[in-house]
């Protein structure tokens, strides 16, 4: 899909909306879905690499919160492989944290924190590559719940994006954000798991989303 502007991805925006079901208005360039906050706008970045087109979702809930998330394009049809990962991987979880929609793959808990509830939105994994033998490591939630627990909270959103890479059997890398801030506990607890070694790439990109009950 070449010529990606503003108005089409506008356009494209509101069309997912419609798909499931929302009645979307737009205004200055932000789609929102119920015709309120919390209101979405996307930006297409067709050269962010040499190789790599980056789609950037943001997401203004209200005054004090957005998030702010990209996903990679590869390939020769870079856009419509990056709105794939961004379908796939980002919008089940918004949908069913900011819009209480039933999205398939992602689970809620409960989760105290210093004495305040929360609701945690759990989104898919995405995996690339995963193989037969691939498995995310058992306890990853417990050891995800205890470093976010560790971390200085009260907001009514708080939001995390985590990821793993093994580029072989001797290299591996994880990073973590925190409200969009790199979050170097968070790829601690990442790197103490015991994922899988293998010679062949493979990844994990997770999501959780907090809101206080």
């Amino acid at each position: 899909m070449s010529d990606i502007d503003e108005k089409k991805l506008e356009k494209i925006v509101e069309a997912i909306f419609k798909a499931h079901a929302f009645d979307p208005i737009v205004e200055e360039g932000w789609v929102l879905p119920t015709q309120t906050y919390p209101a979405v706008k996307a930006f297409w970045y067709p050269e962010a690499t040499e190789t790599v087109g980056q789609l950037t979702v943001e997401i203004f809930v209200n005054e004090s919160t957005s998030i702010v998330e990209s996903f990679a394009g590869f390939g020769q049809k870079k856009f419509e492989s990056a709105l794939e990962n961004f379908i796939k991987n980002g919008l089940p979880l918004y949908l069913a944290a900011f819009w209480g929609y039933d999205a398939e793959g992602i689970s809620m808990d409960r989760w105290e924190i210093e004495g305040e509830e929360y609701v945690a939105f759990l989104g898919g994994y995405g995996v690339i590559n995963p193989k037969e033998s691939f498995a995310i490591p058992e306890d990853y939630l417990e050891v995800m719940y205890d470093a976010i627990s560790a971390e200085a909270l009260g907001e009514e959103y708080h939001w995390f994006n985590l990821f793993y890479v093994s580029f072989d059997a001797n290299s591996q890398k994880a990073e973590a954000l925190k409200e969009n801030e790199a979050w170097e506990e968070g790829a601690k607890a990442l790197e103490s798991l015991d994922w899988l070694k293998r010679e062949e790439y493979y990844s994990v990109r997770h999501s959780i989303i907090l809101k206080k009950v």
